[in-house]
């Protein structure tokens, strides 16, 4: 059973599609990774700009309270926004990886059908 040597459309398909899940995966790495970065080690934020506080025992400067309260609801919607962006990665990575498995394995058992015969004409009886 000799290998087929020739590249097919089929097979150039096959390899196409698995060269783009490759980087596909790629990204969906550096992602993974990023936002494991920006889970474990959240950035600093700063407030949300300035605010025109109405209340009377806030005159002399800004409410502590209420400025570690905004801080940390900007920390967790960073992390919220970072946990979210791990899970899109992961699945983006395992649906390339499944894509990217079966095309090659296609690709190679295709690879090792035998080639088709060439079309010879019958030849003409002879009387």
């Amino acid at each position: 059973m000799a290998v087929q040597d020739r590249m097919t459309p089929r097979n150039l398909y096959l390899y196409l599609v698995c060269l783009i899940m490759l980087v596909v995966s790629l990204v969906a790495v550096v992602q993974l990774v990023r936002s494991a970065i920006g889970i474990a080690y959240p950035e600093d934020v700063m407030g949300y700009g300035w605010t025109a506080y109405e209340d009377p025992s806030v005159i002399g400067g800004v409410d502590e309270e209420f400025l570690s309260a905004e801080q940390n609801a900007a920390k967790d919607s960073l992390r919220r926004s970072e946990i979210v962006s791990t899970v899109t990665a992961g699945l983006t990575l395992l649906l390339a990886g499944g894509l990217f498995a079966l095309h090659w394995h296609r690709a190679q058992s295709e690879r090792l059908l035998p080639a088709a015969a060439p079309e010879v004409p019958a030849a003409t009886p002879t009387p």
